[in-house]
């Protein structure tokens, strides 16, 4: 009914009050509102700031626009879609070959980087490809850019790339090289250590004194046999307690 009855220059300052609710109906009309005043930087803010919209209509809407900058609008929002392939293929279109390297940097699709490669060499577009190795690097196999340069005559473009690329590779390797090092230093050290403390150990036993007798048990301080000791004579006894021979009784004494 607003859209209809109140004259667009009106209503803008209430929707954009109302925006910072993030409501849908007042994000269309913003976006609307500002497409047909072609704002393109009131544009961007707003699907920037507010995403309840529908995206996709409105970049198929921008992506027909007969201004670019609105185009790169388009591409914009596919970005944010991740329909980096759409986004990519819009910008090739317009000319806009830096959108490009950064959509296919952001996607991180390393056939779609190499797509974008092999499309600046078909148009020979020299400086894009070499700012494409730049931009690109991350995503880019080595033995692919170098063929390609190779095959079409593109090696000074692509120096820069396989210097780089020797470089951080040469890196690596050092650092590997310094890790394991560091890890057989800090295990030849710990088997020290643990020699040390071997030594150490067998030194302090040395020092103890000489383990001592234990003490007998109760009982067996007169050996009474349990150890092998030898049992107190019997005087003159037999075995087994009886007189021995020869010998009167002890009661026979009272006799005399």
């Amino acid at each position: 009914l607003m859209r209809k009855q109140t004259p667009p220059a009106l209503v803008k300052p209430y929707l954009a009050q109302a925006q910072t609710h993030n409501l849908q109906a007042v994000n269309d009309a913003v976006n609307e509102l500002c497409i047909d005043e072609e704002d393109y930087e009131a544009l961007r803010n707003s699907i920037d700031l507010y995403d309840n919209f529908d995206q996709i209509a409105l970049a198929q809407r921008c992506e027909s626009h007969e201004l670019i900058e609105f185009r790169r609008i388009s591409g914009h929002i596919y970005q944010k879609n991740h329909r980096w392939k759409q986004s990519v293929e819009l910008a090739k279109r317009d000319g806009l070959f830096k959108d490009a390297m950064e959509a296919c940097a952001q996607s991180g699709d390393k056939e779609l980087a190499e797509n974008l490669l092999k499309y600046f060499i078909d148009t020979q577009n020299k400086e894009c490809f070499a700012a494409a190795l730049y931009t690109c690097y991350d995503l880019l196999r080595p033995d692919v850019v170098f063929e390609l340069a190779w095959m079409h005559g593109l090696m000074d473009y692509s120096a820069p790339y396989m210097i780089q690329f020797m470089r951080d590779y040469a890196g690596k390797v050092d650092a590997l090289v310094a890790d394991k090092k560091d890890r057989n230093t800090e295990k030849v050290e710990a088997e020290k250590e643990a020699v040390k403390e071997q030594m150490n150990q067998n030194l302090y036993a040395q020092l103890l004194p000489a383990a001592l007798p234990a003490p007998p048990m109760p009982g067996m301080e007169h050996g009474n046999g349990m150890n092998g000791g030898d049992a107190p004579p019997n005087m003159g006894g037999s075995p087994n307690g009886m007189p021995g021979m020869g010998m009167p009784p002890m009661g026979g004494m009272g006799g005399y």
